[in-house]
């Protein structure tokens, strides 16, 4: 599924809006013009059942859709706290409609429109990183990938089996004990998020299967078929690693054949590739969501990524649960009279690397006393996001 990027320019009848739920059909002719990868039976699942629930911006010109990006809404856990997030996909535009900017218009729509809404940050996965880097986005996710074969396990108290949508309210709630002890940023799961993702996985010819022992559930994954079978997210109690083992042979059916696995938990022979970039929209609520080691006082202007206007200047305070007050430019003299102005500027792409530990603090170009600052605070930097669409 790539993404499009475009430059600057645009024609008198071009038309950006939010389309209407009953519209969301129409971008499909789209979609398979660009991402020819995609099956039939794959878009099928996905306008029946995503686009129910999602947004989609489009730029018409000429009498149709030219270009599109979709927002897949999810329910986020960010440390302690609870946030509505969209997940950018499907970022397209038609190939003799490219390098008038549309990329860049449809992304900065939809980005206002989540930041008014307090949405702390938007995710996407890119197909390069050049494409979104300019927009403030940064790599918060690297996923563990590695190479694994089956192999059988004799243990009559281990059983596998697949999973169908009555179990998916026990998947869900399996999955977010896991996820709260092993991870600080990951996407809630309830039934509705295993019922999609079943059929997510079976329109790419999978399911998903699900490992018992004396008829408690330790473990589970989904997988797909193209020419190999791939695994995503394998979720299984520590200690069982053998009995997600026995699960790849009963589906590969020997000891030989290896599997893709993706978003498996890290080992020595896990290749990590970065994966997802995100970027911060609402600030306050983001750092409300953070934590410092030590007290801190800051003052800092964030600017925006790419035209560096002023997204405000906030002053953040406090250890546990950080406070922050904004001023926005309309607010400046009331700034002032607080004594709050900044002298000091970060971008919104570096400030993301920062609150998701993902970046260098020393390869920044910041000051002294920003570094020194922002150095206190603890970092959400435990980040699982392997949602595909």
């Amino acid at each position: 599924m790539p993404d499009v990027a475009d430059a600057e320019g645009m024609s008198k009848d071009m038309v950006l809006r939010k389309l209407q739920k009953e519209e969301h059909g129409k971008t499909r002719r789209l979609w398979e013009q660009i991402f020819t990868e995609d099956t039939p039976k794959f878009l099928d699942y996905y306008y029946s059942v995503k686009t129910k629930e999602n947004e989609i911006y489009v730029i018409e010109e000429d009498g149709a859709i030219r270009s599109m990006l979709h927002l897949n809404p999810y329910k986020m856990q960010i440390g302690c706290k609870t946030v509505e997030s969209h997940y950018i996909v499907a970022v397209a535009t038609e190939e003799t409609y490219r390098k008038r900017g549309y990329m860049a218009k449809l992304l900065k729509k939809a980005m206002e429109d989540m930041r008014e809404n307090g949405e702390a940050f938007t995710f996407l996965m890119p197909a390069a990183e050049g494409i979104y880097y300019p927009h403030g986005f940064r790599f918060i996710y690297r996923q563990e990938q590695r190479e694994v074969s089956g192999k059988k396990m004799e243990d009559p108290k281990i059983t596998v089996a697949s999973a169908t949508l009555e179990v998916c309210g026990e998947l869900a709630d399996f999955a977010n004990r896991m996820l709260k002890l092993r991870h600080q940023v990951y996407t809630l799961r309830d039934f509705n998020y295993y019922r999609r993702l079943l059929e997510e996985f079976r329109s790419e010819d999978g399911g998903m299967l699900l490992v018992r022992e004396n008829e408690k559930l330790v473990g589970f994954f989904g997988y797909g078929k193209d020419e190999k079978y791939e695994i995503l997210e394998p979720l299984f109690q520590n200690g069982y690693e053998e009995a997600l083992l026995h699960a790849i042979y009963t589906l590969t059916g020997d000891e030989h054949t290896t599997v893709h696995c993706a978003g498996i938990e890290e080992s020595e022979n896990t290749r990590k590739k970065p994966m997802i970039m995100a970027k911060i929209l609402d600030i306050p609520k983001m750092f409300a969501c953070m934590e410092a080691k030590e007290e801190m006082s800051l003052s800092v202007r964030v600017t925006d990524e790419p035209g560096k206007e002023s997204l405000g200047t906030f002053y953040i305070r406090g250890k546990e649960g950080l406070e922050v007050q904004q001023s926005d430019l309309e607010r400046e003299s009331v700034m002032r009279a607080a004594s709050f102005d900044a002298e000091e500027t970060i971008s919104i792409g570096d400030l993301t690397s920062i609150l998701f530990g993902y970046g260098d603090l020393k390869e920044m170009n910041l000051t002294e006393h920003l570094e020194e600052e922002l150095g206190k605070i603890k970092p959400m930097s435990k980040v699982l996001l392997n949602e595909v669409v």
